[in-house]
């Protein structure tokens, strides 16, 4: 009841214009058609609704751009999401501290190089006092070492106490620089002077999201624990299971939907990326992997989606997925959006086969067309609800 009053709603308050030249091209030659469905009969209509923002969110209206392949040769696989290798970090201590601040929460974006907490290691502060004695004992063997090659130089040293002072020198200067690489490993700053010898702080290696966090203040951690995760989800893999008997249609470059089972109306399209050589023994299927962009995070990793590959062939046809299809006045049609902001023209289409839940189009609009997906069965309803407002009108 709800859902009729809004599209009542809509019918009401949309303009129906006259038609409007939209130059369909047929789908394998891109030339016009004389005698195909919308151009056939004189005087038919090309309707446009204008929709307000508040009526595009209320009907969810939602356009995909529309791919080449043929209905009955799509391959569909079960998928699961996965970040990507390098856009992932298990973060933490590299020597065991207590952790004596935390600086960020779950869910907040991080910059490389940001805090995410402090610790308090003894270890660290063994480390660095020993380097600053190490820096003290080197400033003296270089004082040392200088004065005598000078004087070598000058034949007031013997050449012995002049290599015992080159060789303390090296020798120093090499376990300095030792421990100062140590510490630059840690991540920590060499001497500590801006805090406490014992001060460790543990930073993101990586630009992201805090998405675990498993820390408390008071716990000590070792350098094999990891309790912070950050991520980048705008980037993500998506793994395929094909069939081992559908392997042999699926090609590199071949264009992917895939469905995340959290947006079931929605889907996200990419291309093959990768197949794998090796096949799953027990599963009898090959890995096929997809690179998407999810800049909403509706993508979510380690969860499972449906994916769809549109194989090439030779005599690949637009398809649009079924529920983009509507009738009006016994003509088959799709909606495309109109030149302005909110608008969206019924462009009359011949169809073809139907499989997969895709509907080939042999005419009426070309292949990387958007035209709406979600929302299509809304906009037909308020168009044959305005004209039955307009017939009794008359």
């Amino acid at each position: 009841m709800i859902r009729n009053l809004q599209i009542l709603f809509v019918a009401i308050s949309f303009l129906v214009y006259q038609p409007l030249a939209y130059g369909a091209e047929e789908a394998e030659g891109g030339q016009h058609q004389k005698g195909e469905a919308g151009h056939s009969a004189e005087g038919s209509e090309a309707r446009e609704v204008h929709l307000t923002p508040e009526q595009r969110e209320l009907l969810s209206v939602q356009t995909v751009t529309v791919p080449r392949g043929r209905a009955d040769n799509i391959v569909t696989a079960p998928a699961e999401v996965h970040y990507v290798p390098d856009r992932v970090a298990e973060v933490g201590p590299l020597l065991q501290g207590k952790l004596t601040r935390l600086a960020v929460d779950l869910g907040d974006q991080v910059e490389k190089g940001q805090l995410l907490a402090t610790l308090n290691s003894v270890e660290l502060a063994r480390i660095r006092s020993r380097l600053n004695s190490l820096k003290a004992r080197k400033e003296a063997a270089t004082a040392e070492y200088q004065r005598e090659k000078q004087l070598r130089s000058e034949s007031f040293t013997s050449e012995e106490e002049f290599l015992d002072a080159k060789a303390a020198y090296l020798e120093i200067t090499a376990e300095y620089d030792s421990i100062r690489e140590q510490l630059e490993v840690f991540g920590s700053d060499s001497s500590g002077a801006d805090s406490s010898l014992a001060q460790y702080a543990l930073r993101s290696p990586i630009q992201g999201r805090i998405e675990r966090m498993d820390a408390r203040l008071g716990q000590t951690l070792s350098s094999s624990d990891t309790p912070f995760t950050v991520a980048d989800t705008s980037v993500v893999w998506v793994m395929l299971q094909v069939a081992e008997t559908d392997i042999g249609r699926v090609s590199v470059g071949d264009e992917v939907q895939v469905f995340s089972k959290s947006v079931a109306d929605r889907f996200h399209t990419g291309e093959v990326s990768w197949i794998s050589n090796e096949l799953d023994e027990e599963t009898r299927t090959i890995t096929v992997r997809v690179v998407l962009e999810s800049p909403n995070g509706d993508l979510r990793p380690n969860t499972y989606a449906k994916a769809r590959v549109m194989t090439q062939s030779a005599a690949s046809l637009p398809l649009v997925p079924h529920d983009a299809v509507q009738t009006i006045d016994d003509e088959s049609v799709v909606f495309v959006p109109g030149n302005e902001g909110g608008a969206y023209k019924a462009v009359p289409v011949t169809l073809g086969k139907e499989a997969n839940d895709w509907i080939e189009i042999k005419s009426g609009i070309s292949a990387n067309t958007e035209v709406v997906s979600v929302g299509a069965f809304d906009l037909m309803s308020a168009i044959t609800a305005s004209g039955r407002s307009a017939a009794h009108g008359h």
